[in-house]
């Protein structure tokens, strides 16, 4: 059995980068089902206390990534190898390689029409090989957004789909329409800072303190209670 990271009773597969690629790799032909992947970090764990969607989105996806140090910490995890991943931020620079020399067709997607840009703009900077077939932004995430976009995959059919996003929206999308979209693997990547514009980095900055504060005194507090 695979050993667990858990926190804040919720728990995910202890998976090393090269595991979480050889995993994308045995899905990529499969035309079957959707699969996904998405990184683990404070703030979703913290959110997903409150919201059930999100802790049943966790726990479907096909690999969760841990992405934050914290949260190893949190979990006790003593493990060498995997406290340097995740400080290197390795999956997301393995995943960006991988992608760029495969030459692969890939739609983007971000919470709003700005974002989507900006993720659109790093990655042809960055990685000119890629080749993105299309971007799209949930806006307001109603129906007819969340059709539109799913209509435009469809249309485009991209071996895999990246999101970005720094409310759930994506994680959420993913959670109820993951069976309608015409692509091998979707891929959550959370509120990515390589990505992020200067506009509001400060107040971000202000943000991760309080985050990391807030996710200490939460996990103190529910190691405590489940002592008792």
């Amino acid at each position: 059995m695979s050993e667990k990271i858990q926190v804040l009773g919720i728990s995910v597969e202890k998976c090393y980068v090269d595991e979480v690629m050889d995993n994308i790799n045995e899905n990529w032909n499969r035309d079957d089902v959707l699969a996904t992947y998405g990184v683990i970090n404070m703030k979703i764990l913290l959110a997903a206390q409150k919201d059930e969607e999100l802790k049943e989105y966790i726990d479907s996806l096909d690999k969760g990534v841990v992405d934050e140090p914290e949260v190893l910490e949190a979990a006790n995890m003593d493990d060498t190898r995997m406290e340097e991943e995740v400080l290197g931020h390795s999956f997301f620079t393995t995943l960006f390689w991988y992608l760029s020399r495969y030459q692969n067709q890939i739609y983007l997607l971000g919470e709003t029409e700005e974002e989507a840009n900006a993720f659109f703009n790093y990655v042809k900077e960055k990685y000119p090989e890629i080749v993105v077939l299309g971007k799209g932004s949930l806006k307001d995430g109603s129906e007819d957004d969340c059709d539109k976009i799913i209509n435009d995959i469809n249309a485009l059919a991209p071996q895999a789909v990246l999101g970005c996003s720094g409310d759930f929206s994506i994680e959420r999308f993913v959670k109820k329409h993951r069976k309608k979209m015409n692509t091998r693997v979707f891929f959550c990547l959370g509120e990515r800072a390589e990505i992020q514009k200067e506009t509001g980095v400060k107040k971000r900055w202000l943000e991760k303190i309080l985050e990391k504060s807030s996710f200490k005194k939460l996990v103190s507090q529910f190691n405590e209670d489940e002592k008792n």
